[in-house]
């Protein structure tokens, strides 16, 4: 019998985020692509049990599976009757690690969470899941230093070239248009108080440690500062100088982020375990799209592989800062080229045989490269 059927557990599918990055896109290029790949993936936000389907599928795969999931031990006992196998996948911090969880500067960290029921529900799944694909390596530590757990393998974030790739930017404002394109998450803005906050909420930097807020003050005039979702509180004083983007759905983000195509987008990071254990998505739709990332650097940080003349330290002043962005401004071709070089000599487009042939072999599938 042909066991040519994933079946992929996605709780998050219709929600956007990693469920569209992590799990979404792959499924839909496979499917389109069934044939050559000789596997179909049914993607469902619900277990599937029915022995028709059992009998055909090769593997179980589950999108961040550290919560309650009493079904998953009925998967495994079912596992020998069956012979698929069961994998994980994970693309953020997702458990308290070193003392470390969510920083304080992220409002959903002001929800408290059970983390030792977390931690007790990740245990108790791991060990029913044969292997366990992470976006960074720095996961794969923190399952193997907390949970013992060593059956994991890297697989980056990637980007959909179909989306993504225009032609190749060769231009670069004399104003730089700059980006951030990153979500609200990573600055704390100052709440007053209210019911939901009875004692108001002081603001934090977050992110935009050292003296970020003051470089981009400073050098107000000497670029075209842009966006995503909200302006952070500290540049008020220069907020008519800025220009807002409306956030958007995983789906429609990259056609606003490919309308604006920005010069530089910075990527401010603190340093700290949730950092390290993030993506360089970041940097992939920079080198994706023709822009150029200037980012913090600091031990396991996802920006380590951009090019040094980009790299930010994790408390700059003013003057480090300053220094590399007229090192973007007088190299922004040599950085480009780096950058498109990097994506495609490492497969990071959706449609990179060595990307899809990685997960699927995962999975349990042997390689069908065309070469």
């Amino acid at each position: 019998m042909n066991k040519d059927i994933i079946i992929c557990i996605s709780p998050e599918w219709m929600g956007g985020g990693c469920g569209v990055l992590r799990v979404q896109q792959n499924v839909n290029y496979i499917n389109q692509n069934h044939q050559h790949f000789g596997v179909k993936i049914i993607m469902t936000p619900v277990p599937i049990f029915d022995q028709n389907i059992l009998n055909i599928t090769r593997c179980v795969f589950i999108q961040r599976p550290f919560q309650t999931l009493p079904w998953l031990k009925e998967y495994k006992n079912l596992q020998p009757k069956f012979g698929y196998s069961i994998v994980g996948e994970v693309d953020d911090n997702f458990t308290t690690y070193k003392g470390e969880n969510i920083p304080d500067y992220n409002m959903s960290s002001l929800t408290p969470r059970p983390w030792d029921a977390i931690d007790a529900a990740a245990r108790e799944n791991l060990k029913c899941i044969d292997r366990m694909i992470t976006a960074t390596d720095y996961l794969g530590k923190v399952l193997r230093d907390k949970f013992n757990y060593w059956n994991t393998v890297t697989i980056p974030n990637v980007c959909e070239r179909a989306l993504w790739s225009r032609e190749r930017k060769t231009f670069f404002r004399e104003k730089p248009l700059v980006l951030s394109a990153s979500a609200m998450q990573h600055v704390r803005p100052p709440q007053p108080m209210s019911q939901q906050f009875p004692a108001g909420v002081s603001g934090l930097r977050g992110d935009y440690d050292g003296l970020w807020p003051e470089f981009l003050i400073k050098n107000i005039d000497k670029m075209d500062l842009h966006y995503f979702a909200d302006i952070p509180y500290f540049l008020d004083p220069v907020k008519d100088k800025i220009t807002m983007h409306p956030w958007q759905s995983t789906d429609l983000y990259i056609g606003e982020y490919n309308r604006i195509r920005p010069d530089i987008v910075i990527a401010p990071l603190k340093n700290n375990i949730f950092n390290r254990c993030k993506s360089r998505l970041k940097f992939t739709e920079c080198c994706a799209s023709g822009a150029v990332l200037m980012g913090t650097d600091f031990d396991d940080s996802p920006y380590s592989c951009i090019h040094p003349l980009c790299k930010v330290s994790d408390k700059p002043t003013v003057e480090e800062l300053e220094k590399v962005f007229n090192n973007i401004k007088n190299n922004w071709k040599e950085i480009i080229e780096f950058q498109y070089d990097f994506i495609n000599k490492n497969g990071e487009w959706l449609e990179s045989e060595d990307h899809v042939l990685k997960w699927l072999q995962v999975c349990g599938f042997p390689n069908r490269s065309m070469i």
